[in-house]
């Protein structure tokens, strides 16, 4: 674990991941887990995304081994995308491929508008740009978060977050892993995210961009992703039927599958 400095003192947390060909140089990939989780859910990913590229994976303020905003923080998603610009600039990178799960998917609506030249491509696993169309209502989730806790609200939702298939041992890491997180912070992000509605940004996003979703979806209904999709210029969706949202974690095998697929088209392969 290694850490970047914000200009506002705040710090990532981060792993590097690279078990590539030694006389090729591997693409740097950014992987930027979704809110209430950290770096850790891509335990899966890593192990087959790195062998052929430089994985990088970080926890966003907030979350996992990152700085704790204070109390006064203004949920907002350009704090966000800026925070990821500045983490590349950082880095010594001129630009990555980033995959950006869940929330950060809508974050990435932000992050490739205002800063394009950062992105190769842009992979959002579990994808949701407008909340005022979701089907969740968040207001039991913030009363459960402000009288209960995170690991509370992580416990309560959980069956809407993995398929009943999973192991019992994955379920209760998922859940303890997402109680880490500051109550009053997940709060604030639900009672931000209801007015979110970024359809009319999607035609500015200009980095080659796939989509992977759940049929199944709360969160952000298929109907409305396939719209999402015709949006953005340069996109592909890949549905995968009876997921959740989560699909990050809850199909970490066909998300890898596809991914790899589309990095393998975008990324110029260099010797050294």
């Amino acid at each position: 674990m290694d850490f970047v400095t914000l200009p506002d003192g705040a710090r990532l947390a981060y792993d590097v991941f690279d078990f590539s060909d030694p006389w090729t140089a591997a693409e740097p990939v950014i992987l930027v887990h979704g809110f209430s989780k950290n770096r850790k859910f891509w335990f899966e990913w890593i192990p087959r995304l790195s062998r052929r590229y430089r994985v990088i994976c970080l926890d966003q303020r907030g979350h996992g081994d990152s700085s704790v905003p204070p109390a006064s923080f203004a949920m907002a998603l350009e704090p966000f995308a800026g925070d990821l610009a500045h983490f590349v600039a950082a880095l010594g990178l001129s630009s990555a491929h980033f995959v950006m799960a869940e929330f950060s998917s809508t974050v990435a609506v932000e992050f490739a508008i205002r800063y394009p030249h950062l992105i190769r491509s842009l992979t959002l696993p579990g994808f949701a740009y407008n909340y005022r169309a979701s089907k969740v209502d968040r207001s039991e989730w913030v009363h459960i978060c402000e009288t209960e806790g995170a690991l509370a609200w992580a416990r309560a939702t959980n069956a809407n977050r993995l398929p009943a298939g999973v192991s019992p041992q994955m379920r209760e890491w998922y859940i303890a892993q997402q109680g880490r997180m500051p109550a009053w912070f997940l709060a604030a992000l639900f009672r931000f995210n209801p007015h979110i509605d970024l359809t009319d940004r999607l035609p500015l996003i200009t980095a080659p961009t796939l989509i992977i979703a759940g049929s199944e979806a709360q969160q952000g209904s298929i109907e409305t992703v396939r719209l999402g999709a015709k949006l953005i210029p340069d996109c592909r969706l890949v549905e995968l039927p009876g997921m959740p949202y989560n699909v990050m974690s809850a199909a970490a095998g066909p998300c890898v599958e596809a991914t790899l697929r589309f990095l393998d088209e975008h990324a110029v392969r260099m010797t050294p």
